[in-house]
């Protein structure tokens, strides 16, 4: 196969005060030709946030750090349909050549949680693995009417980044 890839979504539990959420969870990860180490610092370059994001994806950094590390935040904004949508997220967890995760202090939903894995497999081989949680605002009824929707629009935005990733990279064997 061309690169080993695995979508995933569950319910995480569907609790929240006296308004119920739920919590969504999605996954992927692709086996890529490259040390976690190379991915991980490639993930740290200027221009890799555009390099991943899709064509069809009306996305605009609005502003961003110069480098990315703990506590730094990146402000976005999202066009759907004709709505303008701030987002602004903070950086935390780096472990070096490991993970980082982005965590939304305001933007669209909820809640919204990526961690951003590289998993060693050899010394020139590693898995890149996105690990999303989130929460749709506005209870059960809008999850379930939502959560469809936002599922398949993140595999399609994955797809797209991982294939980025492993034409960047390239495939293992």
């Amino acid at each position: 196969p061309f690169c080993r890839l695995e979508c995933k979504h569950q319910i995480l539990g569907p609790f929240i005060g006296s308004f119920p959420h739920i919590m969504l969870r999605f996954q992927k990860r692709t086996t890529l030709a490259c040390s976690a180490s190379t991915l991980y610092h490639w993930h740290m370059l200027p221009d890799a946030f555009q390099t991943l994001t899709p064509p069809w994806e009306k996305v605009s950094v609005v502003s961003r750090p110069e480098t990315l590390r703990n506590g730094v935040k990146i402000k976005l904004q999202l066009c759907v349909g004709p709505l303008r949508i701030s987002w602004v997220a903070l950086h935390e967890n780096f472990v070096e050549g490991r993970r980082f995760d982005d965590v939304q202090l305001s933007g669209p939903f909820r809640k919204w949680h990526h961690s951003h894995l590289f998993e060693p497999v050899s010394e020139d081989s590693s898995i890149m693995h996105d690990s999303i949680t989130f929460e749709i605002p506005g209870g059960r009824l809008l999850n379930r009417l939502a959560s469809p929707i936002v599922n398949r629009r993140l595999e399609k935005m994955f797809h797209y980044r991982h294939q980025q990733l492993v034409s960047i990279f390239g495939e293992t064997s």
